[in-house]
């Protein structure tokens, strides 16, 4: 799958949706294994899903898999 700015748009039209402020989210360019996300500091880091992927299915379930991250609540207040 190739992976640039219409995903990185896809991406963020989720995160929009949940109140994240995009200054708080970063999302890497290269991308490999699964997906996921995880805090780096004051930075929300989501990865997408690398090469062979579902990355639909991955993008469907984002949602609720940030809404069910622990530091969900601290994402939302980076800035």
């Amino acid at each position: 799958m190739s992976f640039g700015q219409t995903e990185i748009l896809r991406i963020l039209g989720v995160t929009d949706a949940l109140g994240l402020h995009r200054e708080g989210i970063v999302i890497p360019l290269y991308n490999s294994g699964t997906g996921g996300f995880r805090m780096r500091g004051a930075k929300l880091e989501i990865t997408a899903p690398g090469d062979g992927a579902d990355f639909e299915a991955w993008l469907a379930a984002l949602p609720a898999a940030l809404q069910a991250f622990p530091d969900f609540p601290k994402a939302r207040r980076a800035t």
